[in-house]
């Protein structure tokens, strides 16, 4: 064939060097090519994959003694080169906003319980050593009226299974603090909640809220019937005492 053509043919199927090892059956012989002076366009020859496919199985099923196993060949890299890739592109976006998330250092919140169906999650600071039970049980005095209760710390640390290997974004701290609460609410239904601080209230409140706008509000729990009085930490109340008269307006 025209040694252009041959070129043309070769470099869309992805040959970059060929040498015939035999001469097929009534084939014309090769002639030299007789190569132009000057292109008419500097631009590339561009030949798709599909139309070099079918050039050839053309030329090659109008000579009678071509095999029909090379034409079958041919025919089915035709079908390949037209299959195209199967691309989810919902789920490359996806892993790009994951790469991209920021990671959530690990954190802890104490979690108190001072009578049933009572539950105080509190932004927890150790380093700062106040005084933070002491605040609390005056404020449950006050509160509850003279009633019984019970200051008992406990430690919920997030996140709650060390694993290097699995993502630290805020909604992963998000979906495993509102289970873990979720799993609380069944075991001992909650029927009174506060959220003092930040941190504690950040990953059960919706994830666009606002917390210093919602402080010292009433706000629903994401996914939860659940209703949490949103208030400052404990630290922040004894760091900021001008805060503690919205805070004694605030308790019923």
């Amino acid at each position: 064939m025209n040694e252009l053509q041959r070129q043309a043919y070769l470099s869309a199927l992805g040959i970059e060097n060929y040498a015939p090892r035999w001469l097929l059956p009534s084939a014309p012989v090769s002639v030299a090519c007789a190569m132009p002076i000057q292109l008419t366009s500097t631009e590339p020859l561009v030949v798709s994959p599909v139309t070099v496919v079918s050039a050839v199985v053309e030329n090659l099923s109008e000579n009678k003694n071509a095999s029909p196993n090379l034409l079958s060949t041919i025919a089915d890299l035709g079908e390949q080169k037209k299959a195209p890739l199967a691309v989810n592109a919902a789920l490359i976006l996806q892993q790009l906003e994951e790469k991209k998330a920021p990671v959530v250092q690990p954190f802890s919140l104490s979690v108190y319980r001072p009578q049933p169906g009572f539950l105080i999650i509190d932004s927890r600071n150790p380093r700062l050593a106040l005084p933070t039970e002491v605040l609390l049980n005056n404020m449950l005095r006050a509160h509850l009226s003279g009633s019984s209760f019970s200051l008992g710390e406990e430690v919920l640390r997030w996140p709650m299974v060390e694993n290097r290997f699995v993502s630290r974004t805020e909604n992963d701290a998000r979906n495993e603090l509102q289970t873990w609460l979720a799993v609380e609410n069944e075991l001992r239904p909650i029927n009174k909640l506060w959220l003092m601080g930040e941190s504690a209230a950040r990953y059960w409140m919706a994830a666009d809220s606002d917390w210093p706008e919602l402080c010292w509000t009433t706000q629903p729990i994401a996914d939860l019937p659940l209703q949490a009085l949103i208030l400052p930490s404990l630290n922040q109340l004894l760091q900021n005492p001008s805060q503690k008269s919205k805070l004694w307006a605030c308790l019923p």
